[in-house]
């Protein structure tokens, strides 16, 4: 049996898979399994997993989902510790030594994660590196019900008896946040540790449309969060929803500045839902109905027009 079992969820990621399981068989660590969960792929995954041979095995289920997927994959293995990282992503060689050092280490210690490195689909640096949750090593329960605490699967190594008593991931946030309501969950059970050096290049999309359509997850995340943790969850629950209004605003500038004003309208009706009483918030959406307003044409002792 290996000491850790890797687990890769793939959706349509022919042109990705390659690489995230290239930074896997690099790794400085030599005992893992690595299986590959095919959530109902119709483009060239299948064919392009089988050329790995028996080097993965290969779980193929009808499309349900990455938390399903994880799930899968965590019942299809063995391992003592358990890794993950999605298709478009990748880790440096040193990940998986680091991450089961730490968990050798400290019995106690229930989660290890990574620090990470953001890069665009095609591989490159971006230029915004701000990171979220790094200040602190390991989360007390009371501070993860004060603000979010987010840190993708990929980043993480967890020992199997926690993801058990746990249940694994939530398969009714099939869209989005499974992983934040996963780390709660996982934190009931066991505390973190965090790996300070950057051994994952996680990739990063677009926000927009991605962001929009997982609203409703985000929702599902706060009917469960409140459920789940009643009164105590008020922090977390509040500063989530501030964070939502965050990207709503952001995608929605960025919109305007492309001349996309109906998308940015979506956005901000959003804003409008976690704002109701915010007069700001409704003139930035009526803005969008107004056409842009041009520049004059100035003479030489005028100074140009301010756009709006």
């Amino acid at each position: 049996m290996a000491k850790v079992s890797v687990i890769i969820p793939v959706y349509n990621g022919a042109a990705t898979i390659g690489r995230a399981l290239a930074s896997v068989f690099a790794q400085t660590f030599a005992d893992y399994e690595v299986v590959v969960v095919n959530d109902g792929s119709t483009d060239d995954t299948a064919s392009v997993l089988a050329g790995y041979g028996d080097r993965i095995r290969v779980v193929t289920q009808a499309n349900r989902g990455l938390p399903a997927a994880r799930n899968s994959g965590i019942r299809a293995s063995s391992g003592e510790y358990v890794a993950f990282i999605d298709d478009d992503d990748e880790w440096l060689p040193q990940m998986l030594e680091r991450c089961a050092a730490v968990l050798d280490q400290d019995p106690d210690c229930g989660l290890v994660y990574a620090g990470a490195l953001k890069v665009d689909l095609a591989g490159r640096q971006m230029p915004d590196q701000s990171t979220e949750n790094e200040d602190i090593d390991s989360p007390t329960m009371e501070q993860m019900l004060e603000r979010p605490w987010v840190v993708v699967p990929s980043r993480v190594m967890v020992r199997r008896a926690i993801l058990e008593r746990c249940g694994g991931f939530e398969e009714r946030c099939a869209v989005a946040c499974e992983d934040v309501f996963f780390l709660l969950r996982a934190r009931e059970c066991g505390y973190f540790r965090r790996v300070p050096e950057l051994l994952v290049r996680k990739a990063t999309r677009p926000l927009y449309p991605k962001a929009l359509k997982r609203e409703q997850a985000c929702e599902l995340l706060v009917r469960l969060v409140r459920e789940h943790y009643g009164a105590s969850a008020d922090g977390f629950i509040r500063e989530y929803r501030r964070s939502r209004v965050k990207v709503m605003k952001h995608m929605a500038r960025m919109l305007m500045q492309e001349g996309r004003r109906a998308d940015a309208r979506k956005c901000l009706s959003r804003v409008i839902y976690y704002q109701p009483a915010s007069p700001k918030a409704y003139r930035r959406y009526l803005k969008t109905f107004f056409p842009v307003r041009m520049p004059r044409t100035s003479s030489s002792t005028e100074n140009p027009a301010t756009p709006d």
